[in-house]
């Protein structure tokens, strides 16, 4: 067993890692790009590496964690080098109801959303929902309607 494929078994028998990742720690390891491919296809022969079972775990992973689409699509696309197609395949085939995860994620961080009136306090939490990935439309209609 040559030793790129030695590495790339031991960092899969860890944990899941996109085949981008997998390129990206070869090239710091100093491996030559015929070692990488070859690894990396027989890997996904054997079906040890897979974007898309990767994508579906790092999906349940950062959705309980309460981090919307938006979030953990940009993530994947530009963390993890996963593309749009594979994306699109498996958020299409996830049972997520991204409305009721803003809803638990707005009910931990501000237990009391519904009775907030003043407008500082309403752009304090839009902008936490935004920036943990949520569409508008996905909690708006939950913010109390106080005078602003």
């Amino acid at each position: 067993m040559s030793s790129a494929l030695h590495y790339v078994i031991n960092l899969l028998a860890r944990r899941e890692y996109s085949e981008a990742e997998i390129r990206h720690k070869m090239q710091q390891k100093a491996f030559s790009p015929e070692e990488i491919e070859q690894a990396i296809q027989y890997c996904q022969q054997k079906n040890w590496q897979s974007d898309l079972r990767f994508c579906e775990s790092y999906i349940r992973t950062r959705s309980q964690r309460g981090y919307g689409k938006l979030r953990i699509k940009q993530e994947l696309n530009y963390l993890k080098g996963i593309d749009d197609e594979t994306l699109n395949t498996v958020f299409d085939g996830m049972q997520i109801d991204w409305e009721e995860l803003a809803l638990t994620t707005l009910s931990k961080k501000f237990p009391h959303f519904a009775q907030v009136k003043d407008l500082k306090t309403k752009q304090k939490i839009w902008r936490y929902m935004a920036s943990h990935g949520f569409y508008a439309e996905e909690f708006s209609h939950y913010i109390g309607q106080g005078d602003e």
